[in-house]
């Protein structure tokens, strides 16, 4: 190879560094040094690209682009500003919608989204900010309308943390029948009525729902019919919502698996008028039962008892009800019959009336993994039969005896044992 040992001078003076060669102000390269003076001229496609981004309302080119490289350039170009209905109908890039949420939402990042395309995150967080700050006087049907079909190829979780109050006499909150009943891929429903901020506007019972709360809500869950799990969080129900609310999911949720009622105060009659709309065939696949803090006593315990034992429940949590000893003995009873995995009897009121009923499923049962039996007067007598038995249960992985006047020791050496029956390679339980 031979390497040209002369140069054209007109090439020399065009790359030559301008203050050496001359004072034009007009002279923009400087080769020698790699820098420009006073722009940089971009490539042809650069150019392009950028003329794409700028007008892509108008022209909204994407597919048509070729090469992947550039069409992931220009996505670094478009304007988040651009209107979510254009984006949402033209794009699904990963990398454009997680910096669409991250430049949106800068202090919050989700959690659980490993899997989860990052469209579907944006819109579910997009639905449930827009709801969740919507005033009852400023809800129009139309608008809704529009922003449930933006969102109803995507969104399958609603998650709304509070509603805001009215302002006015009327103390219905905004309707959910709309919302619910167009979601076509909606699989999972947590609402909260209960307000997490005082406002200007704040008043005793402003979170309270009401009878046209529960009937719009029943309207749309009755048409959830890819819902496997329903929450409904810190609101007072009354017994005929209770019954609204089981008739709804017996007549649209035939896939339901979770069902959960955590600190609803809905009391043993309002639990009775729950099972009382449901018949033996309702609900045959659910396998989560969340009813914390619900004024439960032994007698709702024997009605649970006989509801689900004909279904395949795999987690029963009866925190904060003082369901007595009783109640745990009807339930310690009831496990023999089901493939119970998780059971949280944590602060219930329970006594050491319990213990022969607690040894006997210690001792034979085999599938509970979880047991929760903290907060509650157990004594310091049963210690050494209690370690007997759990040495002999290989199923048990954690059993939280906290806060039951069980000596330390023992609960030491019921922790170690009960570690030995988990498996060092998986860590999806924890």
């Amino acid at each position: 190879m031979k390497f040209p040992n002369t140069l054209d001078f007109n090439t020399y003076r065009a790359y030559f560094c301008s203050r050496h060669l001359s004072r034009d102000e007009n002279r923009q390269v400087d080769s020698i040094h790699l820098e420009w003076d006073t722009c940089n001229p971009e490539p042809l496609k650069i150019l392009c690209l950028n003329t794409i981004a700028n007008n892509w309302l108008s022209i909204p080119f994407f597919r048509q682009i070729p090469l992947c490289e550039d069409r992931h350039f220009l996505l670094d170009l478009l304007d988040l500003n651009f209107p979510l209905e254009n984006l949402c109908a033209r794009i699904r890039s990963d990398a454009f919608w997680k910096r669409a949420f991250v430049n949106r939402w800068k202090n919050y990042y989700p959690v659980n989204v490993d899997g989860k395309p990052w469209i579907r995150v944006y819109l579910e967080q997009h639905i449930k900010e827009t709801l969740e700050q919507m005033k009852p006087n400023d809800y129009e049907q139309e608008s809704v309308q529009q922003l449930v079909d933006l969102c109803s190829l995507h969104v399958k979780e609603l998650k709304l943390d509070q509603l805001q109050p009215s302002t006015n006499d009327n103390t219905d909150h905004i309707p959910l029948d709309v919302v619910l009943s167009n979601l076509r891929e909606l699989r999972k429903v947590d609402i909260t009525y209960d307000v997490k901020n005082a406002g200007h506007n704040f008043y005793l019972g402003c979170g309270s729902i009401t009878e046209k709360d529960i009937k719009l809500m029943t309207h749309g869950i009755e048409r959830c019919y890819e819902l496997t799990e329903f929450r409904l969080h810190s609101t007072k129900l009354e017994p005929m919502m209770m019954r609204r609310l089981a008739a709804a999911m017996d007549k649209g949720c035939p896939n339901l698996t979770t069902i959960a009622f955590p600190h609803c105060r809905c009391g043993d009659v309002g639990i009775r008028a729950f099972f009382d709309a449901l018949s033996p065939e309702s609900l045959p696949n659910i396998k989560e039962v969340v009813l914390t803090n619900n004024f439960l006593s032994s007698e709702s315990i024997v009605d649970l008892v006989h509801l689900i034992r004909r279904r395949p429940i795999e987690k029963l949590d009866l925190r904060l009800n003082p369901i007595l000893s009783e109640g745990a003995i009807c339930v310690f009873t009831m496990i023999f019959y089901l493939p119970l995995k998780d059971l949280n009897l944590s602060c219930c009121s329970i006594d050491e009336e319990i213990e022969e009923y607690l040894l006997m499923m210690l001792r034979f049962n085999q599938s509970v993994k979880f047991l929760d039996m903290s907060s509650n007067k157990l004594g310091p007598i049963m210690g050494e039969q209690l370690i007997r038995r759990v040495q002999e249960n290989k199923t048990l992985q954690r059993f939280d005896l906290r806060n039951t006047e069980i000596p330390a020791d023992v609960r030491a050496i019921v922790d170690e044992l009960v570690m030995e029956n988990r498996d060092p390679h998986s860590l999806s339980d924890w």
